[in-house]
């Protein structure tokens, strides 16, 4: 929706690439099953050794401690990866319209006066006072 795609070229080759999707959904398919099948046994529970002074820090604390020290480097990776999606997405949706109001800044510094207004000598247009009067009178009434 963002990048109003014509969808008529987009499904002119799509049987060509039905094989391909069909054997990777197959793929994963089968990797979920194992995954399923299996299921998490091998993983035990490990007992925690408890932390001196550990009911004086909050939960939040901890896991800023955690998250500042040790897991700095990911989020600082993850915040990128964030920011370039960000950025693509404005950039493929940002289009030069026809009917777009907007003036191009260097236009709009070198133009002179002279170009653009125009004083034309024109005769006043005053009404005679027995029309006003007139208007006037039929208002009233």
């Amino acid at each position: 929706m963002m990048l109003d795609i014509r969808i008529d070229s987009v499904r002119q080759g799509f049987w060509q690439h039905v094989p391909l999707a069909l054997a990777l959904g197959g793929l994963v398919a089968a990797e979920l099953t194992a995954l399923l099948w299996t299921g998490f046994s091998n993983l035990a529970p490990t007992a925690v050794a408890p932390v001196a002074g550990a009911a004086a820090k909050s939960n939040t604390h901890a896991l800023g401690i955690l998250l500042y020290t040790e897991y700095l480097y990911p989020i600082q990776a993850a915040a990128v990866i964030l920011l370039v999606a960000m950025v693509a997405a404005i950039a493929l949706t940002l289009r030069h319209r026809k009917d777009s109001k907007a003036i191009n800044p260097s236009l709009q510094v070198h133009v002179r006066a002279k170009d653009r207004l125009v004083v034309v000598n024109m005769p006043a247009s005053v009404k005679p006072a027995s029309t006003v009067a007139a208007s006037s009178e039929g208002v009233a009434k």
